[in-house]
């Protein structure tokens, strides 16, 4: 089974997101959007491992179940490096950092593989993306809506493609602890 750990946005958090995804589509002449259920920042992709050791990644996600939620927002709209990815990029904060790092580290004592290059939160909107205009003239008439939210969930995810293209089953969720501010 192919799997992930990622958060899980908030209702509203979505909402918005969706709201300026359809703002993109007004603008495309192409492309996958991503279904607004399967919104989320990916903390660590694992990729296909046998159903025996998922109870190995779950323990893992009870050991950083301490951590407090991240509080978060959305910055900016980009198309990530060399691929034609939309994506809402995060602002980079310190407890968001700590936990992708602390459950990596987790994961990697259990004898995951995880990827050590440069943690770059994002929510993928639209893949395959296809626009008549530069996008970064599409971007001037998408708006951001960056309300800062919490992301209590953390959830370890199976990715199941189907016709409809991929869609994302929750196998187990840890709840962050609330956060203090």
């Amino acid at each position: 089974m192919r799997v992930f750990v990622a958060l899980e946005l908030p209702q509203k958090t979505k909402d918005n997101l969706e709201r300026s995804q359809n703002q993109f589509a007004e603008l495309s002449c192409g492309g996958n959007f991503v279904k607004k259920d399967n919104f989320h920042i990916t903390l660590h992709f694992l990729g296909n491992v046998q159903p025996s050791d998922l109870i190995y990644i779950q323990s893992a996600m009870d050991q950083i179940a301490h951590l407090p939620a991240p509080e978060l927002a959305v910055t900016q709209f980009a198309m990530l490096r060399a691929s034609d990815i939309v994506c809402a990029k995060l602002r980079q904060n310190a407890e968001l950092t700590a936990l992708h790092d602390m459950l990596g580290d987790k994961l990697e004592s259990s004898g995951f593989e995880v990827e050590h290059r440069a943690y770059r939160p994002h929510v993928t909107l639209i893949r395959k993306k296809s626009f008549t205009l530069p996008f970064s003239e599409v971007t001037k008439s998408v708006k951001v809506y960056n309300m800062p939210f919490y992301a209590c969930d953390v959830v370890l995810y199976e990715s199941v493609f189907g016709q409809q293209g991929a869609s994302y089953r929750e196998l187990y969720k840890v709840t962050l602890q609330p956060n203090e501010r």
